[in-house]
């Protein structure tokens, strides 16, 4: 990641301000991923009310990480293919320039 071509995005994750520097590509993606996150960790607060933050955060860590292996599993070819997708995205957007 080039520092020039980057930005800071503040990111709220459970309450919790988060500053992140990424780049124009990535803010989108950043941005799916938080609201991922925030949506599995209000499902996993209103399932278990008693828990803390950092249990919470920690089960919704833990929750998205088992979803992702078992997409992995069950798809091993979409790595390859999300790969070949952002080599398309590299040469349209250096296309476009």
């Amino acid at each position: 990641m080039s520092h020039d071509n980057t930005k800071s995005l503040n990111v709220v994750i459970g309450g919790i301000n988060i500053p992140v520097k990424v780049t124009p590509s990535e803010e989108m993606e950043v941005e799916e991923v938080v609201e991922k996150i925030n949506t599995k960790l209000k499902e996993i607060q209103m399932r278990y009310p008693g828990k803390d933050l950092a249990e919470a955060l920690a089960m919704t860590l833990l929750a998205i990480s088992f979803e992702r292996e078992t997409e992995r599993k069950n798809y091993p070819d979409q790595e390859e293919l999300k790969n070949d997708f952002d080599q398309v995205d590299e040469l349209l957007e250096k296309l476009l320039k």
